[in-house]
């Protein structure tokens, strides 16, 4: 064998047995084979840009840096790597719940591929329709305990029933008119509105603490019951802080605690059970406390007659800057006959049913 083959034999060697520094000197060989030596070269240069390659796509590293662009060897890795992390890609879409992808490159792989996403997204629906379900079944249940509490509430100060669903829909016409005319948007722009009608269920729930003697009390209260009353929205606070302790739902009883302990503060700071006054006051005890005295002015009581809608609303405007938010006072005025209309329209259900 001539010193020349010697030489490209044994670099040869080397670069197959994984020698990185082989090297091959091209003033060695003999002039006719010096082209072949640098072919020679290029060819394992190229082969080794591609077994490093193919170990990083081995290992999963899709990320691994790509063979030059002369590398004509490294075409049909290019194309599997390019697949695999188109195909990543979409697995990852999979994962955030896009169960449109679909794999139309290789092969039989794609087929498994596909079905396994069709699977997937039946699986998806039926845990979705499953949740969706049993939410349901959960909120109902919980609308239908705070309806009972608050029927019971109703009940023993002679209440004869639709205070709490009137002042629900009072209170929705009030909140939706002050977000359309632009009050108060950075307080509510967290508020789940239904969750805070529902919380308003509540907002008497103290008064299950109190005296029937006092409740039922057909006449005048006297100064001594009247602070017995009051402590109904310090009650109402306890009871809720306690079912608090035990649940994580914290949002709606947050809601509903404020609403109990706060809706017959006065904005001029003369009400209780704190004597809070203006923004101290919050938000939503300030929206309840409209809707709770226009319900009780324009209802029967046993120690009172029903006030007409337009004696309410004067006794409401001129409680503006006193007892309620003149802001919100504006509001109310803008929609007083919306209140109105759900007065007379549940009047008209009980009278025929």
């Amino acid at each position: 064998m001539s010193k020349t083959s010697e030489l490209l034999f044994d670099y040869l060697k080397n670069v197959f047995y994984g020698n990185k520094d082989a090297q091959l000197n091209f003033n060695d060989l003999d002039e006719d084979f010096v082209n072949v030596g640098k072919a020679l070269v290029y060819f394992t240069h190229c082969y080794s840009e591609c077994r490093t390659f193919a170990g990083a796509i081995a290992a999963g590293n899709l990320e691994a840096a790509l063979p030059g662009e002369k590398n004509e060897m490294a075409a049909s890795l290019k194309s599997l790597h390019a697949g695999l992390r188109h195909l990543t890609w979409q697995a990852q879409q999979v994962a955030k719940g896009d169960y449109s992808q679909r794999v139309d490159f290789m092969g039989a792989f794609s087929g498994a591929f596909n079905t396994m996403i069709e699977q997937l997204s039946e699986r998806h629906h039926q845990l979705e329709e499953l949740v969706n379900k049993k939410t349901k079944t959960v909120v109902e249940l919980k609308n239908a305990v705070l309806k009972t509490m608050a029927e019971l509430v109703e009940s023993r100060d002679y209440i004869t029933g639709g205070h709490i669903e009137r002042t629900q829909s009072y209170l929705q016409i009030l909140i939706n008119a002050m977000q359309n005319a632009g009050l108060y948007l950075e307080e509510t722009s967290n508020w789940d509105l239904n969750l805070v009608l529902q919380s308003a269920q509540l907002h008497d729930v103290g008064k299950i603490a109190i005296d029937d003697a006092i409740l039922r009390k057909p006449g005048d209260l006297t100064k001594e019951e009247f602070e017995k009353i009051k402590t109904h929205t310090i009650y109402g606070e306890e009871i809720i802080e306690r079912i608090k302790l035990n649940t994580s739902e914290h949002t709606f009883l947050e809601h509903a605690r404020i609403l109990a302990s706060t809706h017959h503060e006065k904005w001029n700071g003369s009400g209780y059970p704190k004597g809070l006054k203006g923004h101290a006051i919050p938000l939503e005890g300030r929206l309840m406390a409209i809707p709770d005295v226009y319900d009780a002015l324009v209802s029967v009581r046993p120690y009172k007659k029903a006030y007409s809608h337009t004696e309410a609303v004067e006794m409401i405007t001129k409680g503006s800057g006193v007892h309620y938010d003149p802001s919100l006072v504006n509001v109310f005025l803008s929609v007083a006959d919306k209140f109105n209309e759900v007065a007379v329209g549940y009047n008209k259900e009980s009278m025929f049913g």
